[in-house]
């Protein structure tokens, strides 16, 4: 139990920095800092681990409370996805319509603010 508890708590930490890091790149607009090989990695490492809890049963939000994502961030990072996998806003579509997988109860409160 204790490893268990010592990777949370690195993994929350280097959450906390990476978010740190990556809102003054986005304060100060130097968006050219952040190779685009490496936030690939990273957004494909989320995605990885995100899916896997989600397929394992376990419903976490996509997106801290005050994380300061906006509809168009969501948006612009679903068409980068769905063009990267080669997959249409259709196939998603059918896939949510035969799907459980992934879905918030409808009692859930609602989008981030």
């Amino acid at each position: 139990m204790a490893g268990k508890e010592a990777r949370g708590a690195q993994i929350a930490e280097l959450a906390r920095e990476v978010t740190t890091l990556f809102d003054e790149i986005l304060k100060t607009e130097q968006l050219g800092d952040v190779p685009d090989d490496a936030l690939g990695q990273l957004f494909a490492s989320v995605v990885r681990l995100y899916a896997a809890k989600v397929e394992e049963g376990n419903l976490p939000r996509a997106f801290a409370r005050d994380s300061g994502i906006t509809a168009t961030d969501v948006m612009i990072g679903c068409t980068a996805m769905l063009q990267a996998t080669d997959l249409k806003i259709f196939d998603l579509g059918h896939w949510q319509a035969m799907s459980t997988i992934g879905k918030h109860p409808v009692d859930d409160d609602g989008p981030l603010e």
